[in-house]
């Protein structure tokens, strides 16, 4: 009778063997997040959105990549730090996730109405630090993909999203749980083998 083979060590790369960051993929990243910040306030065209993605995958050299959005500012920008010019607020507004992973965070101004899309991507939401305008609307579908929505303590959110083989929760703390208040976030729509969840969280955690 053999003995059991002992189980092989698990296969590792040497610490210089891991890819490095480097200024290259640093403004593409950026450049990334310009585009879609300028789709989601509706600056750029979805045409010119896409194509403007197809020249950033033959770009070279950091400049060339500055140069694709040198138009779009630098991230955030379309953002103001106040609530109090909440009525400059975009009415509309898109974040458009396929096979991807999105963050909204930061300062930044949410739109009247919020339409988010996810497909097979994870997505993540957070309002923390952004500008709402009253009465703000998030309509999420999400097909096998990870939603989440990030709100700080005061802020009450209204969650109406239907489910099918799907996971949906609202954090009770941002939930009315006592007598009539206004809700600051109207969250609706539907998950379809997906989860969207809201959570709370402190600022600056």
């Amino acid at each position: 009778m053999t003995e059991p083979r002992a189980p092989l060590p698990a296969a590792t790369l040497p610490h210089d063997a891991l890819p490095a960051v480097g200024p290259l993929d640093e403004a593409r990243e950026r450049a990334i997040r310009l585009l879609t910040d300028g789709f989601a306030y509706d600056v750029i065209t979805v045409d010119e959105f896409e194509w403007r993605l197809g020249q950033l995958g033959h770009a070279d050299s950091p400049q060339a990549i500055e140069a694709l959005v040198a138009d779009l500012g630098t991230p955030g920008q379309a953002a103001v730090t106040s609530r109090r010019s909440a009525g400059l607020a975009p009415a509309e507004g898109r974040i458009l996730g396929i096979m991807s992973a999105i963050r909204r965070e930061g300062p930044w101004r949410a739109p009247q109405r919020l339409s988010v899309k996810a497909v097979m991507s994870e997505i993540r939401i957070d309002l923390r630090y952004a500008v709402l305008p009253p009465s703000c609307t998030i309509d999420i579908s999400a097909i096998m993909a990870n939603v989440q929505v990030i709100v700080p303590p005061s802020m009450v959110v209204d969650f109406d999203v239907g489910s099918f083989m799907a996971a949906t929760r609202n954090d009770v703390r941002a939930q009315r749980l006592t007598g009539y208040l206004e809700p600051d976030v109207r969250i609706r729509g539907s998950a379809v083998m997906a989860e969207v969840r809201v959570r709370v969280k402190e600022l600056g955690r």
